[in-house]
């Protein structure tokens, strides 16, 4: 339950960046002090899911640890994806 918010803010940041990404030019650049924020924050659940399934590992909760990891993967690929799309969109 303690990995809810990360979990929610892992599935609703690729959907604003692409909604970020189609805004008007003047408003992207009022809102790139947000972004880079937010995106701060997107890198820092990786660590936190991580070690969250070496907690749940321990703990002998095997299938919560794999769906750690496997949001802790996700977010890594979908960096791979999101970041050229914001270097794009600020440009």
């Amino acid at each position: 339950m303690l990995l809810f918010p990360f979990k929610a803010y892992a599935v609703i940041f690729p959907i604003l960046c692409c909604f970020y990404s189609l805004e008007p030019f003047d408003v992207r650049v009022a809102q790139t002090w947000v972004m880079h924020g937010l995106e701060l924050g997107y890198f820092c659940c990786i660590p936190i899911f991580t070690l969250a399934a070496l907690i749940q590992i321990t703990a002998h909760r095997r299938e919560a640890a794999i769906v750690s990891l496997v949001f802790a993967l996700a977010i890594m690929v979908s960096i791979l994806f999101l970041l050229p799309l914001l270097a794009l969109a600020r440009g």
